[in-house]
């Protein structure tokens, strides 16, 4: 596969355009090694066999992105929760860009990657310019909810450098725009931030979050809609594949049933976990379902998953913690793969207690990042996991009757495999 590199002058330009910085940084050489397709190569390509783990290997880089694939990657830094789906036509989005420092003590013995001196957000943009397929910008950026280790966070560490202009500090989403603009950003309260306030929320990083929009006029912000199909429309080519469709199943506490939203904490407080924004990815007969944190109140998670149904894969809900992916809601998703983003090293977070009754079932464990220390100290328990470190790719093949799942060292930035899993076969 070839290669190119962005010059000096289109990155300097991009940045300026973003209202950023425009002084280069070590790390922005390599910044854009994403993989080019020639029409010579696309055409061998689509001689060989059609199963992308044929033309994947062990220890390569992986592949890009083809036409009529659906692609899912789970970012690993060890330091928060990132995703970018890559849509049957190209067209990209990213849920969530966590970023918090290093020092704290939960997360000082689970390993930064690919080292301490990377921060989060420049992964996440390299990680997203090499296999973004389409073109330089990502279509839609949603948070999921209001906290550090899904929008960035507020400590000295990371908050040295701020943006030349509108007076808001570069971290986690803030900071991937500069290098990865996106169209439009999408969160769970827009405009509404007062009337939707829970306790919970990172406040600073939150005011700091409004400052960035406020600013940025050229990005569109829009509020997630409950019941919508189209809010993540395909832009490149949807025509071509109609069965597709990202449905918007909960927000704010609530959930989209028989054509209405319910709140699901009448009487009760919410967290800012509870309101996460969540939906199903439907593909034929391929089924994702992803929900940021939601789960500190069980009776949310089961509703929230007989809405969505049996799935093919889901994102692990709050890190797999105690008050996630119960054992009601499981029996109802029935996933045979769940991607859990991990980067805790206290034991709750993955929940090894509920490795038994999840793989019982006959679902495969991916986890991002546990810390060494766990695995030192409980083997055969984490033994039950297919992975405990890595970038995790589910890749579905066009119409979604098979899968594959990837796990990617995380350690380079070259995104090397580590591991191949199936086909799994849609249901």
């Amino acid at each position: 596969m070839k290669r190119y590199i962005l010059t000096f002058a289109v990155i300097a330009a991009l940045l300026a355009s973003c209202g950023g910085n425009t002084t280069k940084m070590p790390w922005e050489d390599d910044l854009n090694n994403k993989n080019e397709q020639t029409p010579n190569d696309k055409e061998e390509e689509e001689k060989e066999n059609t199963d992308p783990s044929v033309q994947d290997e062990i220890g390569k880089t992986l592949n890009p992105w083809s036409e009529g694939y659906l692609d899912i990657h789970t970012i690993s830094t060890g330091r928060g929760e990132c995703l970018l789906y890559i849509l049957p036509d190209g067209t990209t989005l990213v849920v969530d860009a966590g970023e918090f420092s290093r020092v704290h003590s939960d997360y000082a013995n689970v390993g930064q990657r690919p080292n301490a001196l990377i921060r989060p957000s420049t992964t996440y943009a390299k990680y997203i310019r090499h296999f973004m397929p389409k073109s330089d910008t990502i279509d839609y950026f949603n948070i999921s909810h209001f906290h550090m280790d899904h929008m960035g966070n507020m400590e000295p560490e990371y908050t040295t450098t701020s943006a030349d202009k509108g007076g808001y500090v570069l971290s986690g989403m803030t900071a991937l725009y500069q290098y990865v603009p996106f169209r439009e950003v999408i969160d769970r309260a827009y405009p509404n931030y007062d009337t939707l306030k829970v306790t919970s929320a990172s406040t600073d990083a939150l005011a700091n979050y409004k400052k960035f929009c406020k600013y940025h006029k050229e990005l569109k912000v829009s509020r997630f809609e409950l019941g919508k199909k189209n809010q993540f429309a395909m832009r490149f080519n949807p025509a071509a594949y109609p069965n597709f469709s990202i449905e918007n199943v909960c927000a704010n506490s609530h959930i989209w049933k028989n054509g209405q939203a319910v709140d699901i904490y009448p009487n009760k407080s919410r967290a800012e976990n509870s309101t996460s924004c969540g939906f199903v990815i439907r593909y034929g007969k391929f089924d994702f379902h992803a929900a940021g944190d939601i789960g500190d109140y069980e009776d949310l998670e089961y509703q929230v998953a007989t809405v969505v149904g049996q799935v093919e894969a889901t994102k692990s809900h709050h890190h797999l913690s105690p008050h996630s992916n119960c054992k009601k809601a499981m029996n109802v998703l029935k996933p045979q793969v769940l991607v859990a983003t991990s980067f805790y090293v206290r034991e709750i977070q993955p929940d090894k207690s509920k490795f038994g009754y999840i793989t019982e079932g006959g679902c495969n464990i991916y986890c991002t990042s546990v810390g060494e220390p766990l695995l030192i100290q409980y083997p055969a328990e984490y033994a039950a996991c297919r992975a405990t470190s890595g970038h995790i790719v589910i890749r579905v093949e066009p119409n979604g009757d098979r899968f594959w799942v990837y796990v990617l060292d995380d350690t380079t930035s070259d995104f090397k495999v580590k591991r191949i899993d199936g086909p799994f076969i849609s249901k």
